[in-house]
C-alpha cells in the first residue's frame, strides 16, 4: 500500500487523469499484476497468442491501433512493430514504463485521450445520464487502420465516469449501468460493423466469486449487453482468468473472470457464405463444465513522439 502510494504521488499526470482515478487504477493494476504473476501468466499469454495470431489474418499490415494499451501487458509490442509498419498504442495516460518500452520500437507512437467521447460530450455540456445518451465513441484510425484490438477495456471504459457521476451528479446503480451499458455497446458496434480493417475484441465478460470448486457467485460485467456476432466463429476463443486468487480480494475466496475474444473480419460474400456453411457443421468451442452450469445458477486528443 505504501509503495503504490509513493508511486501516485511521484507520477505526473494531468488532473483529469487523477480526477476520474485513472492513474489509481493503473497504479493498482501494476502491483497486482505483480503479486499474481503467476496465476495471470495464463490469460497474459493467451491474449498475446491470439492478438499474434489475428494479427496475421490482415491481408495488410500497415496500420495496428491499440486501444487500452494500459501496461503493456497483454501487448506483444515487439511481434506487431515488427509486422506493421506503424504500431499506435491508444489509452487515456501512458505510464513511464509505457513511454520507455515504446521508445525502443522507431514505429510505435503513443496517442493519449478517451476513445468513449464522453470527455467531450461532459465539455459540452452534453455528458450522458438518464436522459442523454452516451455520445459515439472517438476511435483513431478506425476507419483506416488494417488491425485494431480493444485490448481488456471494454468493462472498464465507463466505471471512471460513472463513479464520478455518482458523487457529482447522483446517479443511482441503475442509471450507471445504463451508461455503462450505452458505452459499451457502441464501442463494440463500431468495432464489429465500421471498422475497415480486422478487428479483435478481447474482453472480461463474467466475473465467478469461488469457493473451491463452488460458484458463490456470479455476475455480468457486460450489463446484459450481448457481444455483436462474428462473421466466423473459427477464429475466437474463450478461456478463464485468474483475476484474484485468494487472498488478494477475498481470504477465502477465488475470484475468476471469464473471457472472450472475438474476431471481426471483413469477408466477401463467397467467404460469408463458406463460413455460414462451416459454423452449421459445429458449434463454436465452450467452457468447461464448471462454468457451462453456472448458467442456470476520436481520435484521440494528441499524439506523441515515439
Amino acid at each position: 500500500m505504501l509503495a503504490e502510494l509513493w508511486r501516485y504521488w511521484t507520477t505526473f499526470a494531468p488532473e483529469r487523469v487523477r480526477k476520474f482515478g485513472y492513474l489509481q487504477r493503473l497504479i493498482a493494476l501494476e502491483f497486482r499484476a505483480k503479486r499474481c504473476a503467476a496465476a495471470w501468466e495464463p490469460h497474459i499469454r493467451r491474449c498475446r497468442n491470439i492478438i499474434i495470431k489475428v494479427a496475421d489474418l490482415c491481408a495488410k499490415q500497415k496500420t495496428c491501433v491499440i486501444l487500452g494499451s494500459g501496461l503493456l501487458l497483454e501487448v506483444p509490442l515487439s511481434a506487431l512493430a515488427s509486422r506493421f509498419e506503424v504500431v499506435y498504442l491508444v489509452d487515456i495516460f501512458h505510464m513511464p514504463s509505457v513511454r520507455a518500452e515504446a521508445k525502443k520500437h522507431f514505429n510505435v507512437k503513443l496517442l493519449t485521450g478517451d476513445i468513449t467521447g464522453v470527455f467531450q460530450a461532459i465539455k459540452e455540456r452534453k455528458a450522458p445520464g438518464p436522459h442523454q445518451p452516451a455520445p459515439p465513441p472517438r476511435i483513431p484510425h478506425l476507419k483506416d487502420a488494417d488491425y485494431i484490438v480493444s485490448c481488456n477495456c471494454l468493462t472498464q471504459l465507463a466505471g471512471p465516469f460513472t463513479q464520478y457521476f455518482e458523487k457529482e451528479r447522483g446517479f443511482s446503480d441503475l442509471d450507471s449501468d445504463k451508461v455503462a451499458f450505452q458505452v459499451m455497446e457502441k464501442h463494440a458496434h463500431a468495432l464489429a460493423h465500421e471498422a475497415a480493417g480486422v478487428a479483435l475484441l478481447i474482453t472480461d465478460v463474467e466475473r465467478y466469486v469461488m469457493a473451491g470448486d463452488k460458484i458463490v457467485t456470479r455476475t455480468d460485467l457486460l450489463k446484459a449487453f450481448k457481444l455483436p456476432d462474428t462473421p466466423t466463429h473459427i477464429h475466437n476463443e474463450e478461456w478463464e482468468w485468474a483475476i484474484a486468487p485468494a487472498p488478494e480480494e477475498d481470504p477465502m475466496r477465488d475470484i475468476e473472470h471469464v473471457v472472450e475474444a472475438k474476431v471481426y473480419l471483413r469477408l466477401t460474400e463467397e467467404e460469408k457464405k463458406a463460413a455460414e456453411e462451416a459454423g452449421a457443421e459445429g458449434e463454436p468451442p465452450s467452457l468447461d463444465d464448471r462454468f457451462a452450469d453456472a448458467g442456470s445458477a476520436p481520435a484521440a486528443d494528441a499524439p506523441e513522439g515515439s
